[in-house]
């Protein structure tokens, strides 16, 4: 034991207080658990949870050190591991001119990644002024989306003051007097900008955790292995949220804190999403729930895809030919949000595009998901 060193004891032990964390922690508690929750940043109150600011390093499967304004160890019954996930591209990380997706930036930034995330901060900052370059890996900046939905975001990002470049691969970054200078992998240079955000999650957070001293298994990426409520090789100890690689999204990760801290704590807990919707807020509404054509196929099924509406107010679905099943619907315009949550619960009970055709639309601005499947389902197989 270190000189100075405390001990605590907790029911739960948390780790991490992100999105899943703070869920995890919030359940545990509520389930009648004595609990504990550390974060090198903490700043969070929790009724009847304990927060310790530090970082941890487990020293077995049943404790902990904690360091920060004072050192500790902290045993515990059961842990959960939330600290969430790395983002990369890793040519940036480390640099003093590398922020996180929710840092404020103004003057030149340079945003890395496709997705969600990288759309939303690129457009976030673009709006607080910033002169933004997006850069992505990949051809395409939503590749989870309908191709179609995802290419209208793109004509839109163009009014957005951001500057998107598709396929972009990096060669490196040098650190100058207060910026950074980005070459390109063909030995282009992109330029020079004060800030850079790397905003696409390439592994889990686990370095310091020091994961060797327990029997919790880590992949090549650092995504912790887990089964569908968090159980890991380690029976002590748990995951959830990002770090497993299953739940990137703050609403998706509060949600699988809150099951895994269930199975902790031996209560009813199941974690089985057919679907999961994604939504973008700007620049313009849009979402997309389930599978696009490209993955469905790739899945073996023989695919239709059908898209009503015109301009920026589009209903795109795509479901299977011989069985007539949706398999994966969004929108884009003020029905965005409407249509992934439509979408969600039809996938769900496994509603055919004939069902969804008799569906009455309420009364919408725009196209609506039955709309689109009635267009579907008039079409000739």
């Amino acid at each position: 034991m270190v000189v100075g060193e405390f001990s605590q004891d907790a029911e739960v032990l948390v780790v991490g207080a992100g999105h899943a964390g703070r869920a995890a922690a919030r359940a545990a508690a509520a389930l009648g658990k004595q609990v504990i929750l550390v974060d090198p940043q903490a700043e969070v109150v929790i009724p009847d949870v304990e927060v310790l600011t530090g970082s941890v390093r487990f020293v077995d499967k049943r404790s902990v050190q904690v360091t920060g304004e004072h050192v500790s160890r902290v045993r515990f019954t059961r842990a959960i591991i939330c600290t969430g996930c790395r983002l990369g591209p890793a040519d940036f990380r480390g640099l003093d001119a590398t922020r996180a997706p929710w840092d404020r930036c103004d003057d030149s930034v340079l945003v890395t990644g496709s997705g969600p995330l990288a759309l939303s901060t690129a457009c976030r900052h673009a709006k607080t002024g910033a002169d933004v370059v997006l850069a992505c890996p990949r051809s395409s900046l939503l590749p989870s989306f309908d191709p179609v939905l995802a290419g209208v975001v793109v004509d839109h990002l163009a009014g957005s003051q951001v500057d998107l470049l598709p396929d972009v691969e990096f060669a490196g970054a040098t650190p100058e007097s207060d910026s950074v200078r980005v070459v390109l992998g063909d030995g282009t240079v992109l330029g020079e900008f004060d800030w850079v955000i790397p905003a696409e999650p390439d592994g889990g957070l686990v370095e310091t955790l020091e994961l060797n001293n327990t029997a919790v298994e880590v992949d090549d990426q650092g995504w912790i292995q887990v089964d569908d409520v968090g159980a890991t090789a380690e029976h002590r100890i748990r995951a959830a949220g990002g770090v497993t690689g299953r739940a990137l999204e703050p609403a998706v990760a509060r949600r699988h804190g809150q099951v895994v801290a269930a199975a902790t704590c031996d209560a009813d807990a199941s974690w089985d999403p057919v679907a999961i919707p994604s939504y973008v807020d700007a620049p313009l509404p849009v979402s997309w729930c389930g599978l696009n054509e490209a993955a469905a196929e790739s899945q073996g099924h023989e695919t239709s895809s059908t898209g009503i509406g015109e301009g920026t107010q589009l209903v795109r679905l795509v479901h299977d030919r011989s069985s007539g099943l949706l398999l994966g619907a969004g929108g884009s315009g003020p029905a965005a949000r409407i249509v992934a949550e439509a979408t969600v619960i039809a996938i769900e009970m496994g509603a055919t595009i004939e069902d969804l055709a008799a569906v009455i639309s309420a009364e919408t601005d725009g196209p609506s998901l039955a709309d689109a499947a009635r267009a579907a389902w008039k079409q000739p197989s």
